[in-house]
């Protein structure tokens, strides 16, 4: 069936002769002549196909009539995936036209080139209108091959009037912009994770984890102040100042009543001295401090000597310092961790592995062996939930798993495999990971090179990368832990985990530079001239790698590597004699 309209403002269409008549119809997808097209591959994607099968063909083909019969122009993919899922017919315009092909291949790149695709805001507005429309969440995910959760974020960025804004304007995608609803009322927060959005993308994740778990702890004290004055206690607000440094006052634990009784909070309600310092630990747990501000007023005495603190200055400032690091850095692990684990737990719903899993599940049947028998015990309960199997532990869990492997490909057999590694070694990462990482390091950089993108504090866990060449500089847009001080007995390790050699480890190294001549020189210290004693780096205090001899020893710290050019260039270089 077809149609011929006529068009006087007709000039010229698809580059063929001047033409006022064009004619419609709707054509057999089956019958129709599909030429050689610029695109090397249809690309029949399920989404493509699914709104073929659901919607059909809504922008006509253009055929050209040529003697062998009519000749898809372009539309070659609509007429595929027509195909594929069976439609009868398809809209077309039919158009006159001739064998010039130098044109058709001009013609074809000019059509697919110049399309653009719509915006992310753009599918903002779309599902928006169609969910005032009374259409559920659901349905417009099925109607318009976007999945459910995509559809949800949407409509959460619609209703959230900065995070539309922002989208509008940087085209954020649709995770992105859900984030930044999360944040409404936070302006601060909008902008800096906008500008990481933007400028740092790889960084956002953890960035935003970061924000949550700071906004639920500041919840969670501002809740702890409240019920301080709902009780009538004096809140200490400067630690320092009001206790530490004022010798009247002592926190309970270290007093005891004029007849000897130990101080509880509640035998303390009845003093006028009584306080209460709230703060916050790194895991975001709030503790209350309860103190007497006089305790010698209020008829107090100490339960035992204090004994005397014999640190210097410099050290209870390298004390605090590392402290204060680690507190950080232990912040920042949690925050990566739920990162981590959902970035799995999407990870593990793969059909197929990635190509070096079988390199990684060997390793790991070796050196992760203690790891992967305590999941086993625990009937892999963490690799059960990635892998979406509803199970209640034990028995159910292991045929849940038994059931799932058994209807699977080899290949996703293997992947299911190599879920129950990772989630073995998963379950073994904590706080100390990044201070002692072990396996862990190996584990971190495969999921680097399978696409996971490591926050600061991972990448001190996981140590030097292997290609230096694939570091990329760190951006300060995101807040960026800091590697914890050493003490000195595990100096030596931590140096070794952060790649920088400690005087008992250079002189091997140094010695198979020595058989190599490539390397001969390269990173090591002058060698002694002749008749003349080699200097002993190990004797005397030990020092701060790069710092001169007879420097002052500062506190190790760990560092990421730099590029081999970058420590050749930064270590010292032999005196020319």
């Amino acid at each position: 069936m077809s149609v011929t309209l006529e068009n006087k403002n007709v000039e010229k269409w698809a580059g063929n002769s001047p033409d006022t008549k064009v004619e419609f119809g709707f054509l057999d997808p089956r019958t129709l002549l599909v030429e050689t097209n610029v695109r090397a591959d249809a690309n029949l994607t399920p989404r493509f196909l699914k709104s073929i099968r659901d919607n059909g063909v809504l922008m006509p083909i253009l055929v050209q009539r040529t003697e062998q019969g009519l000749r898809v122009r372009a539309g070659q993919r609509r007429t595929l995936a027509a195909i594929e899922e069976g439609l009868q017919t398809i809209p077309a315009m039919i158009v006159r036209g001739d064998e010039d092909q130098i044109r058709r291949l001009r013609e074809q790149m000019a059509e697919n080139r110049d399309r653009q695709d719509l915006r992310h805001a753009d599918f903002v507005a779309a599902f928006e209108q169609m969910s005032l429309l009374g259409v559920s969440a659901v349905e417009i995910a099925n109607t318009t091959g976007h999945s459910t959760s995509d559809v949800k974020a949407a409509l959460k960025v619609s209703k959230a009037k900065k995070a539309k804004a922002v989208q509008a304007k940087y085209d954020l995608t649709l995770d992105q912009a859900a984030v930044l609803a999360e944040f409404e009322n936070d302006t601060e927060a909008v902008k800096a994770l906008t500008e990481i959005a933007i400028k740092n993308p790889d960084r956002f994740a953890h960035a935003a984890q970061q924000r949550r778990d700071e906004r639920d702890a500041a919840a969670r004290l501002t809740e702890a102040t409240k019920a301080l004055a709902d009780a009538g206690i004096k809140q200490v607000t400067n630690w320092n100042t009001e206790v530490k440094d004022n010798k009247a006052a002592r926190e309970l634990h270290k007093l005891q009543s004029g007849e000897g009784n130990t101080l509880t909070p509640e035998a303390h309600a009845i003093c006028p001295q009584r306080a209460a310092y709230i703060s916050t630990s790194w895991n975001g747990e709030i503790h209350t401090r309860h103190v007497c501000l006089d305790y010698k007023a209020a008829g107090h005495k100490l339960n035992h000597a204090n004994p005397n603190d014999t640190r210097t200055e410099q050290e209870k400032q390298a004390a605090s310092a590392e402290r204060a690091e680690m507190i950080t850095n232990n912040k920042a692990w949690k925050s990566a961790e739920t990162v981590r684990r959902e970035w799995l737990a999407q990870f593990a719903k793969r059909k197929t592995a990635p190509k070096d899993a079988a390199t990684f599940l060997a390793g790991s049947l070796t050196g992760d062996t203690h790891s992967i028998e305590k999941a086993s015990l625990g009937a892999h309960g963490l690799a059960c939930e990635w892998l979406g199997l509803k199970t209640t532990g034990g028995w159910g869990s292991r045929q849940a798993l038994t059931d799932l492997i058994a209807k699977a490909t080899p290949a996703h057999a293997l992947h299911i495999a190599l879920v129950l590694a990772l989630a073995a070694i998963e379950e073994r990462t904590g706080l100390h990971t990044w201070r002692k990482p072990g396996n862990e390091s190996r584990y971190l950089r495969a999921l680097e090179a399978w696409g996971y993108n490591l926050s600061d504090v991972e990448q001190i866990a996981r140590g030097p990368q292997n290609n230096p060449a694939a570091r990329t500089e760190k951006k300060a847009d995101a807040p960026k832990p800091t590697a914890t001080t050493q003490q000195p007995e595990v100096a030596a390790s931590s140096s070794a985990a952060a790649g920088v050699r400690t005087p008992e480890q250079a002189e091997p190294q140094a010695a198979s530079r020595d058989k190599n001549p490539v390397m001969a020189g390269v990173g090591t210290n002058v060698a002694p001239a002749k008749g003349r004693p080699a200097p002993n780096p190990a004797k005397g205090k030990p020092q701060a790698a790069g710092s001169a001899t007879g420097a002052k020893p500062q506190p190790a710290k760990r560092q990421p590597v730099k590029p081999q050019a970058e420590k050749a260039a930064s270590e010292r270089q032999p005196a020319k004699v």
